[in-house]
């Protein structure tokens, strides 16, 4: 298997090219060779076959020159140094010329491993056309995007923090408007409560339960303002942010973006899934939902197993499910409120329990996606076979694309 993700279309069966196939064998040699524990470096590889391509050959052409010619070896041994000396000459100058011609890919390496432990920006050169130019240029322009996307992240991140403070303060602004009505009912119900002017038959009580329910009704519209404003808010911001797009070609970027992880795991991952298809919805909070899905699936799928996406449109809407083949969840990883979609689930100990002690990653990774979820109105379901696996499904139904609000 040339890579550990596989991407399938239903009905649909590409040829491969000759250049793929070429590729495929090119990187089962690569595979071949870095499995070998000598040499430890990449360079030393390529400076070792350098080094057998040349002196095989040579070796050859000294044995049947010693075999097949009469002459004897006494006359022949003063040739026999001279192509010795400059074969060796040859390759010192190959494997010094090798060594810089490697130098990029090194340069690359570096520059990767730099920028992912300390996010140190490189500078390579980006001028020349050849592949390994390519190369370095591609890994420049790569880490100087992902550079300026995390710092645009992490600017809105800290807009977005500073406008819910700003929103709190706003609230604490209004505790003016909550606690007057609060006192009122409090400090009338206490007064009532201990009689204090005398029987609860008295008149006055009749003008203090009045200021009571008007207290009452002042404090519910204050909520239910708040509560309209806030709801009112969320709605225009998805109608604002949501959009058309392939949610299949979106699909298959979360699966490339999640072939590293699957790697790592041992997980094969597929796609069952039509050409394409139209969706309309935010597209950050489906990319994050589609990741999420295959980020929490791998998690809990054991090594040498596998994991199908399935993206399908009926007359419930457009579904999204994430299949483990084989995974098991226990009740450690299940969230609380999303436990009523299983049964009795046992325990990371392997008994069954009521009651998770502890949490795992997977924990995390399930809140995220109910919470991305109820965002864009989706309906998500989960469920579990002993033995086989679970899945997680969540469906956007036509009308609720991009505009519902889930209800609280």
């Amino acid at each position: 298997m040339c890579a550990a993700i596989e991407t399938q279309s239903p009905g649909i069966k590409d040829p491969v090219p000759s250049s793929s196939q070429g590729a495929c064998l090119t990187m089962k040699t690569y595979e071949f060779l870095a499995r070998r524990n000598w040499p430890k470096s990449y360079t030393g590889k390529i400076l070792l076959v350098s080094f057998l391509g040349v002196h095989v050959p040579m070796i050859g052409a000294v044995t049947y020159v010693l075999l097949a010619d009469p002459t004897p070896f006494s006359q022949e041994i003063g040739i026999l140094l001279a192509m010795l000396a400059a074969t060796l000459l040859g390759t010192a100058g190959t494997m010094l010329v090798m060594n810089a011609l490697l130098a990029p890919v090194v340069a690359a390496t570096n520059a990767a491993e730099g920028y992912l432990r300390e996010r140190k920006t490189p500078r390579m050169p980006t001028r020349y056309t050849d592949s390994a130019g390519v190369l370095m240029a591609s890994v420049q322009e790569c880490i100087t995007r992902l550079d300026s996307a995390l710092a645009t992240t992490e600017y809105q991140r800290e807009e977005l923090a500073r406008d819910h403070s700003e929103k709190f303060k706003m609230l604490a602004g209004m505790r003016h408007d909550f606690r007057t009505p609060l006192t009122h009912i409090l400090g009338f119900a206490e007064l009532m409560k201990s009689e204090a002017i005398g029987p609860l038959g008295n008149k006055a009580y009749h003008s203090y339960l009045e200021k009571i329910g008007d207290s009452g009704r002042d404090l519910l519209q204050t909520l239910q303002s708040v509560l309209d404003l806030s709801d009112g808010e969320a709605r225009r911001q998805l109608d604002e942010d949501s959009e058309s797009f392939d949610i299949v070609a979106m699909a298959r970027d979360a699966v490339s973006l999640e072939h590293l992880h699957a790697e790592k795991c041992d997980i094969a991952v597929s796609v069952e899934a039509p050409a394409e298809l139209a969706l309309y919805s935010v597209r950050s909070v489906m990319k994050n939902l589609l990741g999420t899905l295959l980020d929490a699936t791998i998690t809990g799928t054991p090594a040498g197993r596998s994991v199908t996406l399935r993206v399908s449109e009926g007359g419930f809407g457009t579904c999204l499910v994430a299949e483990s083949h084989g995974g098991q969840l226990c009740i450690e990883d299940v969230p609380a409120n999303l436990a009523h979609f299983f049964g009795t689930l046992p325990s990371s100990a392997g008994a069954p329990s009521a009651r998770a002690e502890t949490s795992t990653p997977l924990t995390v990774r399930l809140t995220l996606i109910a919470t991305l979820a109820k965002a864009i109105g989706a309906e998500l379901a989960m469920d579990q076979t002993a033995g086989e696996g679970f899945r997680i499904a969540v469906t956007l139904q036509p009308h609720q694309a991009g505009y519902a609000i889930a209800a609280e």
